[in-house]
């Protein structure tokens, strides 16, 4: 039985997917959400400066959270 990903606790059914396509979904989910409607790109001209803003980028963080461990 699969388990919870936060709390540990069995669920009669999980998703599947392979970690590397689901990489690839997330990662041009990021690419257009980060290109349309993140104003920080625009705003943040030095490359340092910006990455570490996206480090803590909760759009990201929420991605990170849904991948598969497989």
């Amino acid at each position: 039985m699969a388990k919870c990903k936060f709390c540990g606790q069995g669920v009669r059914t999980a998703p599947e997917f392979h970690l590397a396509c689901w990489e690839q979904r997330a990662n041009k989910v990021m690419e257009g959400f980060c290109d349309e409607y993140c104003r920080f790109p625009r705003e943040i001209k030095d490359h340092d400066n910006l990455i570490e803003h996206c480090s803590e980028c909760v759009a990201a963080e929420l991605l990170r959270m849904g991948g598969n461990e497989v």
